[in-house]
């Protein structure tokens, strides 16, 4: 019996990889902190709907993102366009990606992104139900997930690169399916305290598992429910101490659940 076995990629996972060659680590610092998340967990109880509905923590991130960006706009840049004509490029909107799993036969959890627009304008239940209207969406029923399908599957790879890589180039393609500066995933939620990578946009938020923890309160070390919170920046656009201060006010809003934010 063999020890191995050859499985010939489709079109689709072929082209997927392509994703990922747009990441550059080298540009990229991460900083990470543990905070509690009692008080998320208390805005979620109180604004469950009658038919069982809590506002999900990728939402409530979703929002203390845009508190970040109001607070910080020079948070909401990318540095867009062809080589040597690179510019620049600001955001005036709270369009804000977020990572959704969806499957190819070969690659569990292919991550789609779709844009959460105007996220200042939705609230936390409504951007929930939008959530979960993407994380069910099938090909017949999302423009933006049909096309992205149908360059994965159907068009050569080389084609599929670069048709790929345009809105890097392009500020408003960029802006049309990319949203802005920033991406939310949770690829840890599933188990791991925290996972840290390189990601195609300038700046990540992301989240690990909420659980149980050890945690200084009042100099006591108590167990309480904590959420790992980690931010991934391009180091070309802010340096150490800006991005620290931007993860402080990420981190205070998650923390006190603000509620000029979760309003």
């Amino acid at each position: 019996m063999k020890k191995y076995k050859s499985i010939k990629p489709s079109l689709a996972e072929v082209n997927s990889w392509s994703l990922n060659e747009v990441l550059i680590p080298r540009n990229m610092v991460a900083m990470s902190a543990l905070v509690s998340s009692e008080a998320l967990d208390n805005y979620r109880k109180k604004h469950a709907t009658d038919e069982g509905l809590s506002p999900s923590y990728t939402a409530l991130i979703l929002k203390a993102v845009y508190g970040v960006l109001k607070k910080y706009p020079e948070a909401n840049r990318a540095i867009i366009g062809p080589p040597f004509f690179k510019k620049i490029i600001h955001f005036n909107s709270y369009d804000i990606n977020v990572a959704v799993e969806k499957d190819l036969p070969n690659i569990p959890g292919q991550a789609y992104a779709p844009t959460i627009r105007n996220v200042d304008t939705k609230s936390v239940l409504e951007i929930t139900k939008e959530l979960k209207f993407y994380a069910q969406c099938t090909e017949a029923n999302d423009r933006h997930y049909s096309l992205f399908m149908r360059i994965l599957r159907y068009t050569p790879w080389p084609f599929a690169k670069w048709i790929i890589s345009l809105p890097y180039w392009i500020p408003s393609l960029w802006q049309q399916h990319k949203g802005g500066a920033c991406w939310v995933n949770s690829p840890s939620k599933t188990g791991p305290d925290l996972a840290i990578t390189a990601w195609p946009w300038p700046i990540t938020f992301s989240f690990g598992v909420i659980k149980k923890r050890a945690l200084v309160i009042d100099d006591e070390v108590k167990a309480v429910n904590t959420i790992p919170l980690i931010i991934s920046f391009d180091r070309r656009l802010m340096g150490g101490g800006p991005a620290g201060r931007i993860f402080s006010e990420f981190k205070r809003i998650v923390e006190e659940a603000d509620p000029s934010i979760y309003n």
